[in-house]
């Protein structure tokens, strides 16, 4: 057997993962535990998540839910036209702040810290596919990095160029 993927996850975070998997050896999977735990509105809502809907303007990449006129505006004059600095400005958001307000008081910080950086990487690598074949002629990077003991993800253009210039590394 060759297993394929794009992503891979550790679903033994999750919880009670892995004790419905030792009580359904041959039944249990990562299908089944969604169909336990989720509907199919989360699973719509998450789809836009994964795959969301991207805003060119002035030569910026600017997630969708992330843009705001006022803002991106800001970021422009400040960064002076400078592309990456813009998108990795706007496109910054914490990940926590996805699933803050759901938190588990009684789960460990630790652990939470697992799953918010598990999230990040698989939310990471979606992104990346996204603009690979949105943005094939331009090389956008996504990355995940801490700051302030917080989790944190943002997408930019790797080639440093201003508006009106030819593009220059």
């Amino acid at each position: 057997m060759n297993k394929k993927n794009l992503i891979d996850i550790n679903p033994n975070i999750l919880p009670e993962y892995k004790s419905m998997a030792d009580l359904n050896p041959n039944s249990w999977d990562i299908a089944e535990y969604l169909n336990l735990k989720y509907d199919i509105n989360a699973a719509i809502a998450f789809s836009k998540l994964y795959y969301p809907d991207f805003i060119e303007r002035d030569g910026c990449i600017i997630l969708g839910f992330r843009y705001d006129e006022g803002s991106f505006n800001k970021w422009f004059e400040h960064f002076e036209g400078d592309i990456p600095e813009i998108e990795r400005h706007c496109n910054a958001y914490e990940i926590m702040d996805y699933f803050g307000i759901n938190r588990n008081i009684e789960e460990s910080l630790d652990l939470f810290n697992k799953k918010v950086d598990e999230f990040a990487n698989v939310l990471k690598r979606s992104w990346e596919i996204n603009c690979q074949l949105l943005f094939s002629d331009r090389r956008i990077i996504v990355q995940v990095y801490d700051e302030y003991d917080t989790t944190r993800i943002t997408l930019y253009s790797q080639t440093k160029w201003t508006v009106g210039e030819a593009s220059v590394t």
